[in-house]
């Protein structure tokens, strides 16, 4: 195939001169091929002409559910709300249980804690050995908290993700 330097028309190899505009084939520059007769110049081709850009179908409008008797459908849970409930009660009920079993078993549990923070042997007022226990004990309710807030957390987070 050449393709003519006037007006830009594919030819084959064999034609000596465009089919389009009837310009002669540059032989230096193409090469010299075997000639063959070309079609008729005078019948006049079929004008081209640049066609459009197809053009792409919008996509279908989405489909509405048809409308239900007994009116709108009821709103969709949010996401995460299971997991951020699971949390809450964890927060609840862990740190409830903790100070419950420190109040029960406080009679099992002061040597213990007094062992933690004083020496053995050691003269310890009974406030001072009080304030340790209370303090053990909030320790223990803060950590029970972790949990629950962690699932409270996690369920916010995906509430957050899902919603965008």
């Amino acid at each position: 195939m050449w393709i003519c330097s006037r007006c830009q028309t594919a030819n084959k190899d064999g034609y000596t001169q465009c089919v389009e505009c009837s310009a002669p084939r540059n032989a230096r520059r193409f090469g010299a091929g075997t000639p063959v007769s070309a079609p008729s110049v005078q019948t006049v081709p079929p004008e081209r002409r640049m066609q459009p850009p197809a053009e792409r179908e919008a996509p279908p409008p989405p489909r509405r559910q048809a409308a239900s008797p007994d009116g709108p459908p009821p709103p969709r849970r949010a996401p995460g709300g299971f997991v951020r409930l699971i949390g809450v009660v964890l927060a609840v009920l862990l740190p409830l249980c903790a100070v419950l079993f420190f109040i029960i078993r406080k009679d099992a549990l002061q040597p213990f804690v007094n062992g933690l923070f004083f020496k053995p042997g050691d003269a310890v007022p009974p406030a001072f050995d009080t304030l340790a226990y209370v303090f053990s004990a909030l320790v223990a309710v803060l950590a029970a908290l972790l949990p629950g807030l962690s699932l409270w957390s996690l369920g916010r987070m995906v509430q957050a993700f899902r919603g965008r």
